[in-house]
């Protein structure tokens, strides 16, 4: 496992409902040792948080967070017919003015590797994925269907205190309607 080194980034871009603290918003906690909450004060969701650079020693230090300005995490996979998409969501520093080429170059690499990625930044988000590999597949598939497996850990994420507590488990139709139902970006 990675060490954070300075990186603090997921203290500044992830919502906290449990500690009130907004997205895109530095944790009132973070210090120069990482986070000033130690042992069972400390959330759960923070203690248990798996950063995808942390978890991955063959990547490089360029792709670090705050190196990228974006924060990536392992989502599992989803079941789209007929295939099983390994899914990794990126969360953008809204402060950005676009991807930085290496940002760039770290989503290429995981687009060739076969994974969707669903990149947020602010309240908009996409989704990035080799239409090549998976054809016949649309971005809006691969979205209903991680909206619909994301929120059938309702329970453990309200838990946890990463959502907040009318979020709830979604229908595949709810789902569905929910990501058809999003504004244009």
């Amino acid at each position: 496992m990675q060490p954070c080194g300075e990186c603090r980034l997921c203290c500044k871009l992830f919502p906290v409902p449990v500690l009130d603290k907004p997205a895109d918003i530095w944790c009132r906690h973070t210090c120069t040792a990482g986070c000033a909450i130690h042992g069972p004060a400390q959330p759960e969701i923070c203690r248990q948080y798996d950063c995808y650079w942390r978890d991955r020693d063959e990547l490089p230090a360029k792709f670090r967070p705050d190196r990228l300005g974006l924060v990536a995490t392992e989502a599992g996979s989803v079941f789209v017919e007929p295939h099983s998409l390994p899914v990794v969501t990126i969360v953008e520093e809204v402060a950005g003015a676009g991807r930085a080429p290496t940002a760039a170059e770290f989503v290429d690499r995981l687009i060739a590797q076969g994974v969707a990625v669903m990149v947020i930044h602010g309240p908009t988000a996409r989704i990035e994925y080799d239409t090549t590999r998976y054809p016949g597949i649309s971005a809006t598939s691969i979205e209903i269907a991680l909206r619909h497996a994301l929120s059938q850990d309702a329970d453990e994420l309200k838990e946890l205190g990463a959502v907040a507590s009318d979020y709830r488990a979604l229908s595949l139709e709810e789902a569905e309607r929910l990501c058809r139902e999003k504004p244009s970006e």
